[in-house]
């Protein structure tokens, strides 16, 4: 009779323990993870073109926090995205370019991966469109940690592929994966990926009954490459009123060390203007930066009328940067600001102040660590690198970091503060930029003796371990050499 009563005491107990545990989950924040691939910082929020139009993602940091001086852990969408889904520098991981795998790299496979976390500690997990790096990569770990991914674990969203075009493929005239145009009309914002991937997210917050505490993941794959939109987003920027970027400037790398030339390049930008192609493609990438704009006005919206509206953290960020001409390139691989600045908003309600705005130093790496404190979860032991940003949003003027580092390739490295650019190659050459006085960096002021001081100041950023490049990045790189 007696062990009867122990072991009934002890299912109680249990019982008891578990339904605590249940209760504490449910009173944790859901969380809305909106992801944006390649918008750089021609928004309305960071101000890099007068001639973008993003009002919703504007809202959005109107009622939250933006953090207007954020970069990127890398500036490529794989080894950004493997840092936020993991918490662990490029540098640590070795994993420095887009052909990566998680399940060949065993630092990146044994670490508890976001959703996983959230999952392992009671949260619901859907997901829908591009959150980790595309392809056969992303099905690898869309499996781990979600409850709920559309329109499957083993499946991607549809391709452009089907739609229906103004003219015949590519429409640049030259190359495919760099095209952009608009679709024929009758092809509407919901046909494209994107509004699918909108739409999947917005049915959930609207008309579905989330188990709590969640986390919903949206990944936008827009304004990334081919810039294709309907025909609505191309006309609200007509093409005589597009202007080129501000920042580019012809003779613009006489003063950059030769290491640059060594990192990913692509002669697209020659080949665009040369064919005198530059404003189309210009307007084609403010066009798709807008319909990403009001697909982020459908999700948030979405929410906002939901009941979930007064305890979900959003959290919205863009992968890296993207250069439109500035320094001779079109497209990202660099270390310098147009490639490395992101968009990085936060609404945690009860936290977030609305409308503050920092330019404190602050990096994508710091997302996993900021949602553990967030959510009052303790985060994986000794794996996350990065900073908790809620104590800036308690407290904006709290003391930080000075710096923030971004990693391209082995040993190269670009360390941000609120007024300098400070970049190192693996060669040891540099630049150095003073962006109170040259926000386009057109003045390397390495040379200069005088900035000796600040240069030393800033080389202590620099991570003390550089992991060697991880297996899969190894073996494409011998294919090359081949």
């Amino acid at each position: 009779m007696k062990r009867i009563t122990i072991i009934t005491l002890s299912i109680l107990l249990f019982c008891a323990t578990k339904s605590h545990a249940n209760v504490r989950a449910k009173q944790r924040p859901n969380v809305l993870f909106i992801a944006i691939d390649d918008l750089n910082d021609w928004t309305d929020t960071l101000k890099g073109n007068p001639q973008a139009r993003t009002p919703h993602m504007d809202k959005l940091a109107r009622k939250g926090m933006l953090f207007a001086n954020a970069h990127c852990a890398a500036p490529a969408c794989g080894p950004s995205r493997s840092a936020i889904m993991s918490g662990i520098r490029p540098s640590t991981s070795g994993n420095y370019v887009n052909k990566n795998s998680f399940t060949r790299n065993p630092i990146l496979n044994h670490s508890v991966l976001l959703p996983e976390f959230f999952q392992q500690n009671g949260y619901y997990v859907a997901g829908v469109g591009k959150l980790f790096h595309g392809g056969h990569f992303q099905r690898e770990v869309k499996g781990r940690g979600f409850d709920d991914y559309f329109p499957s674990k083993t499946q991607d969203l549809p391709s452009f592929q089907g739609l229906k075009f103004a003219f015949k493929l590519p429409m640049n005239g030259w190359a495919r994966q760099a095209d952009w145009g608009p679709f024929l009309l009758g092809v509407t914002v919901d046909d494209h990926p994107d509004g699918i991937t909108a739409n999947w997210a917005t049915k959930k917050l609207r008309d579905e009954e989330l188990q709590e505490p969640f986390f919903l993941g949206a990944g936008i794959f827009t304004p990334h490459l081919p810039n294709y939109a309907p025909q609505e987003y191309f006309d609200r920027f007509p093409l005589e009123d597009i202007k080129l970027p501000e920042g580019f400037r012809e003779n613009d790398l006489d003063d950059v060390p030769a290491a640059h030339a060594k990192m990913a390049h692509n002669p697209w930008l020659k080949k665009i203007r040369s064919m005198n192609q530059w404003k189309p493609a210009i307007q084609a990438y403010l066009a798709c930066t807008s319909m990403v704009d009001d697909l982020i006005g459908r999700i948030v919206g979405a929410l906002e009328d939901s009941k979930y509206a007064d305890n979900t953290i959003i959290v919205l960020w863009s992968d890296h940067g993207f250069q439109l001409g500035e320094k001779g390139r079109w497209g990202k691989y660099s270390l310098w600001e147009r490639a490395t600045r992101v968009n990085l908003i936060w609404v945690a309600p009860g936290v977030t102040k609305p409308g503050t705005v920092t330019d404190k130093p602050a990096n994508l790496l710091d997302i996993y660590p900021t949602l553990a404190s967030l959510t009052g979860i303790k985060p994986p032991q000794g794996q996350l690198e990065g900073n908790d940003l809620s104590v800036l949003m308690k407290n904006p003027d709290a003391a930080w970091d000075d710096a923030t580092v971004t990693t391209f390739g082995y040993k190269n490295y670009g360390i941000r503060s609120k007024r300098y650019r400070y970049i190192v190659y693996e060669d040891g050459t540099e630049e150095l930029y003073d962006h109170t006085k040259d926000k386009w960096e057109w003045t390397n002021l390495a040379g200069d003796s005088d900035y000796t001081n600040i240069k030393s100041i800033m080389r202590e950023e620099i991570p003390a371990h550089h992991e060697p490049m991880g297996a899969i990045e190894a073996f494409f790189e011998s294919r090359k050499r081949k």
